[in-house]
């Protein structure tokens, strides 16, 4: 400095000065552009939100949820053709460029002025995609820096081909699509690795205007842009000129615009909806890309409801529905603009696996667009006879028969508040002296009262209780008649523990959830207890059984179900519920058919016509060949030829009689006091009882 002359030395303390500023502006300037720039740590952490898929028993999706459709792919997953075709479109100077293309902003500029407009632009794959993930695509200069800025962190956080995997995998294509490989499937229906050159280049160059350029919409316009991307990708070297006219006589090939039908299985998957978000949150269901693996099976599914609508809207045709408030009312008031309720008459249906707990099927309504109240699972409705089931289970257990005697006559009961209480039969008629097993079939409502009293309340409740039942009960007499309410799948599952053997299996609906990568967050085990012994499931079964041939539910067998099967119908006093239950040894369905609104459905609407046919449908498209696996006989049961009206072993004098099973040592140990035996038969055992086996095996 001492050598210099004054204004030399001025002249560079000036200089130096001047610089100092601009640099303290720019330093300043980069600050403020980078305050509210997300941060290296979060850029290291960059994840596109994918969408959760729910998976049936046989991995088809059933159902997906999310904000954007992307299914994520690697860069490896992603042909060589493709990625070049993006380049030759978006940034032919990926690889050189450190995430500003200085060479293309100058040539840019230039043609701008040259053309006195706007007329290329220059931002690069890296600015595109930090746009994208972190800005807003407002056209100022602030934003424009801040691209900038972002761009040149995204390039020391990640490779080339990370930030390529990340782009193909983010940019948004149109029609609700995102990234590559969901549109791909968009617009070609099928995987972006089985795409053919010209399908390549009509997304390739979607990217430009998603909307302009919608080949379901704009054909023409898409065509055109396809072809000049066909000239880009020659120019780039990814296709020869004599390739490039053949591809642009090509056709678009898009598929037709798909409108899947959203509804299907809808109550199953708002069931495990509200569990992950319940589990995760909201945004792990719409922005993580779960899987989650469930029991569902579509077949059965899709049968059991598109067999609701149609029995119901017979059932709406029917005289004796007539007047009530119809879906197809409801929905021809929905085209005249009113406000009404889908108040119309409804059903569920519940499937599922008794050995393991699986839900096969669940359908809660109709529709779950016009109404999400979910009838298999939130309605808690009265189940009549069919919980009737339970005080024959405890009946068993307390040491009673199928053949016992049980007496069907007036009943009259003085509760402790002073009142009567005088059930009725719904037949309002007496049947005497009759069998258990022929008060089950029938469901005669005062021998289950009776046999009630005889077993205790809390009894019947232990037993409700043990197989299942979780909704509250009360050991009063009218739990007989089923005035506790109880939901549809609760009941499904209680039954399904006799089809079991005895054994209860939890319901389950999911097996397994993995997030984005793969990673397993959580296994469903399947969960089993013994409930009760072989023997008494068994006995219980060939009661229902017996319900299904020859009691309520025998117009199963009119309705073609073939086969081997039992179960139990259930109506309430005033007709506003319908249920069917029944079950083989390898499935358990339970059906319930009712209003909204606690309703009468209309004189002798019962289970057997209001549920039965829809349960028998269910039944047939599980079973097409109309065989299925018999029950199988515990070792400790034994059999006896009894007289059905007495109870006791038969005699030849008999002329009512059944080959009954017993649990082994419960059999009757007398012959029947009704028909005596003469001593002449006495004398002859062998021959009268021959007799009686072949009489009994007509039966």
């Amino acid at each position: 400095m001492r050598g210099l002359r004054r204004g030399e030395r001025l002249f560079l303390n000036t200089f130096l000065i001047v610089l100092v500023v601009i640099i303290g502006m720019g330093a300043a300037a980069l600050k403020w552009f980078s305050r509210d720039l997300p941060s290296m740590a979060k850029l290291e952490m960059i994840e596109p939100a994918l969408k959760t898929r729910i998976l049936a028993a046989d991995s088809t999706v059933i159902k997906e949820y999310f904000q954007q459709n992307r299914i994520l792919l690697s860069v490896d997953e992603i042909p060589p053709d493709v990625q070049r075709s993006f380049l030759a479109v978006e940034d032919r100077r990926f690889y050189k460029h450190f995430g500003i293309d200085l060479i293309r902003i100058f040539s840019a500029a230039w043609k701008d002025i040259k053309h006195r407009r706007i007329k290329e632009g220059a931002s690069t794959i890296t600015q595109q995609l930090s746009t994208d993930l972190f800005l807003t695509k407002e056209q100022t200069f602030s934003r424009k820096i801040k691209e900038a800025l972002l761009a040149f962190r995204i390039e020391r956080t990640y490779s080339k081909d990370e930030i390529l995997e990340m782009y193909l995998n983010q940019i948004y294509f149109g029609g609700g699509a995102y990234g590559i490989e969901a549109s791909a499937r968009k617009f070609f229906g099928k995987p972006v690795s089985e795409l053919e050159l010209h399908q390549v280049a009509m997304l390739a160059g979607l990217q430009k205007h998603p909307a302009g350029y919608n080949p379901f919409r704009h054909a023409d316009r898409a065509l055109k842009r396809r072809n000049i991307v066909l000239g880009m990708m020659r120019d780039f070297g990814v296709i020869t000129p004599v390739q490039t006219d053949s591809l642009r006589a090509m056709p678009l090939d898009v598929v037709h615009e798909m409108h899947i039908r959203n509804n299907f299985a809808s109550y199953f998957t708002e069931h495990i909806r509200r569990y992950l978000s319940a589990k995760y949150g909201s945004d792990a269901v719409y922005k993580d890309g779960l899987t989650v693996y469930t029991t569902l099976d579509p077949h059965l599914q899709r049968a059991a409801e598109d067999s609701m609508e149609t029995f119901l809207r017979e059932l709406e045709m029917n005289q004796a529905i007539k007047g009530k408030y119809t879906r197809q009312e409801y929905l021809d008031s929905l085209e005249t603009g009113a406000e009404v309720k889908p108040a119309y008459l409804q059903s569920a249906v519940i499937a599922m696996d008794p050995r393991n707990g699986h839900i096969k099927v669940m359908v809660g309504g109709r529709n779950f667009d016009e109404s999400e109240w979910n009838n298999a699972l939130q309605a808690q409705r009265q189940p009549g006879s069919c919980f009737k089931v339970f005080i024959y289970v405890a009946a068993i257990e307390n040491g009673f028969s199928p053949s016992d005697i049980i007496l069907d006559t007036p009943l009259v009961v003085e509760m402790p508040n002073g009142e009567v209480y005088k059930p009725r039969n719904f037949s309002n008629k007496f049947h005497g002296a009759i069998s258990l097993r022929y008060a089950l079939n029938k469901s005669i409502n005062i021998p289950a009262i009776k046999q009630l009293q005889k077993v205790g309340g809390p009894s019947v409740v232990s037993v409700a209780k043990r197989m299942g039942i979780k909704s509250p009960l009360m050991p009063y007499l009218s739990l007989a008649l089923g005035s506790f309410e109880v939901n549809l799948l609760e009941m499904t599952n209680a039954f399904g523990v006799l089809a079991a053997g005895g054994i209860r299996a939890e319901p389950i609906a999911i097996l397994k959830i993995e997030d984005r990568n793969g990673n397993v967050l959580e296994t469903f085990r399947e969960h089993r207890e013994v409930v009760l012994s072989p023997e008494i499931a068994y006995i219980a079964t060939d009661m229902l059984r017996s319900a299904l041939e020859e009691g309520t539910g025998k117009s199963a067998r009119y309705l073609g179900l073939r086969v081997t099967a039992a179960g139990k119908t259930g109506t309430t006093d005033d007709y506003g519920d319908g249920w069917f239950i029944g079950f083989t040894s390898e499935l358990a369905v339970g059906v319930w058919t009712g209003f909204r609104y606690k309703v009468p459905m209309g004189h002798n609407r019962t289970g057997a016509r209001v549920a039965l046919p829809l349960w028998v449908d269910v039944m047939r498209a599980a079973y097409p060949s109309g065989t299925g696996p018999e029950f199988e006989r515990p070792a400790g049961i034994t059999e006896a030829i009894i007289c059905e009206e007495s109870g006791l072993l038969a005699t030849p004098y008999c002329t009512n009689l059944r080959r009954e099973i017993f649990i082994d040592g419960m059999e009757p140990n007398r012959q029947c006091d009704i028909h005596r035996v003469s001593p002449y038969d006495l004398l002859n055992p062998d021959r009268n009882f021959r007799d009686l086996d072949r009489e009994a095996s007509k039966d």
